[in-house]
């Protein structure tokens, strides 16, 4: 059976992951299309993907996209010495939601 979970990211960051059961995509090459690396991830049906900022960054459209869809749920998650990002706005966005106020404003 095929794992449902699917973690997407620069080698030094996600490797880590691989010994769980989970299927490691590496980050694409300079030479390939960062969307259409996306979309063959995306057909092989998987409930859940954490992505690195970086590659969310690249793949925003797509990923809000899914976002609209029961599955799969893509999270992204921090590289490492990364701050902020991808994954801090969209907390930041669904906290706002939430309770109608940005926890995170700086004053």
């Amino acid at each position: 059976m095929a794992a449902s979970i699917a973690v997407v990211g620069e080698e030094r960051n996600i490797l880590g992951f691989k010994p769980f059961g989970v299927d490691v995509y590496l980050a694409l090459e300079k030479d390939e299309d960062p969307e259409e690396w996306f979309r063959t991830i995306i057909r092989k049906n998987y409930k859940l993907i954490l992505i690195t900022d970086a590659i969310a960054e690249k793949l925003k459209e797509q990923i809000d996209a899914l976002w609209q869809k029961d599955f799969p749920v893509v999270l992204t998650i921090r590289g490492l010495g990364e701050s902020g990002g991808v994954a801090f706005e969209r907390l930041r966005s669904l906290v706002i939601k939430a309770i109608g106020t940005d926890l995170f404003k700086e004053s």
